[in-house]
């Protein structure tokens, strides 16, 4: 199988993690624990608080340069453009010199954001795109506070679901009981996330520097096997499948098929995550990646990486049916076969 380095992609660009979790659940103990780590040492922190008194950014001890802090609004919603700006600035003043270098820039949402926002901004704005990319989005949960997620199941779900890498916090609070219904819960939402437990935010600090997406492609069976596990009943019409490929796919028509189903259901596509081979770049293999209707741009994969064969798009969302996605393109397939050659 293969390894985070075989997987590593052609992209220079600086990547940017997405730390999200509900109120409580352990995020600022977290980033203090590795970011204090000498793997993480070049690492530009933006921290998002929505109360009147920003508090995170104290508590995490950094007096440098590299900690900044958007306050007074959640930047899943009225600060998405000041992230925009503040991302676009701290590019320009590196490239001036008037910033330390970074190697990666971290972003603490709050504790009722959605991080899907933060991804699309990264995704839609091309002074953006020219210079950063999504590296990860690390979700924490907690499982002695279940209340809480029942409380504001909606914001939890989505948390989850735009994640490629769960925590689940306070291991050493949580009773098997909690445990297994945490990961029930998290699984059912999002099959495809890497889990992993922390006490007082100890996680392997590689886990971050490392910043690769689609890992979870690293642990999986050669053969994609995995793809087709059963899942637990997902709660409130939150869940994931997978749709697979045996033969490269026509570029412009998985083009048209994504654009029509943002447009069909784009306000419940959380996310879309894969791995696809075309017809016209034999040996090549591309990520596509799209939170709700926004696209980051595909990026070849590197030269020799050991990935299953044919091509794999991961959907998370409300209320999609695999039967109706999958119908959708085999008819969109269908109709492009049986169109007149162009002369």
């Amino acid at each position: 199988m293969a390894g985070p380095q075989s997987l590593a992609l052609r992209d220079a660009r600086t990547p940017v993690i997405v730390v999200s979790g509900f109120l409580g659940a352990g995020k600022t103990t977290l980033l203090r624990r590795v970011l204090a780590a000498p793997e993480l040492a070049n690492t530009l922190l933006i921290v998002n608080e929505i109360g009147e008194i920003g508090i995170d950014h104290h508590l995490l001890e950094r007096s440098d340069d590299r900690t900044m802090l958007l306050d007074n609004g959640c930047v899943c919603c009225q600060l998405r453009g000041d992230l925009q700006e503040m991302l676009v600035d701290i590019g320009m003043r590196r490239r001036r010199g008037e910033l330390p270098g970074f190697d990666r820039v971290v972003v603490e949402t709050s504790g009722l954001a959605d991080p899907g926002p933060v991804a699309q901004t990264l995704y839609g704005d091309a002074p953006l795109l020219r210079d950063y990319r999504l590296g990860h989005v690390v979700t924490l949960v907690d499982p002695t506070n279940a209340a809480g997620r029942a409380a504001a199941p909606g914001i939890a779900a989505r948390q989850v679901a735009a994640a490629d890498r769960v925590v689940f916090s306070k291991a050493d609070r949580a009773t098997p009981g909690e445990r297994e219904a945490a990961q029930d819960w998290v699984r059912g939402i999002n099959a495809f996330a890497r889990c992993q437990e922390a006490a007082f935010g100890d996680i392997p600090v590689a886990d971050l520097a490392d910043a690769t997406p689609f890992e979870w492609l690293a642990t999986a069976p050669a053969d994609g096997a995995y793809l087709g596990r059963r899942l637990v009943p997902h709660p409130a019409g939150v869940g994931s499948f997978a749709l697979r490929f045996d033969l490269p796919l026509p570029r412009a028509l998985l083009r048209e098929f994504l654009e029509l189903l943002v447009r069909l259901r784009g306000a419940d596509l959380l996310r879309v995550k894969g791995i696809v081979r075309y017809e016209d770049a034999p040996g090549q293999a591309f990520v596509v990646q799209g939170v709700g209707h926004q696209f980051d741009r595909e990026v070849p994969l590197a030269a020799g990486a050991a990935l299953p064969e044919g091509s794999s798009l991961v959907l998370i969302g409300r209320r999609l049916v695999r039967d109706e996605i999958q119908a959708l393109w085999q008819a969109m397939r269908a109709v492009a076969l049986a169109a007149p050659a162009a002369p």
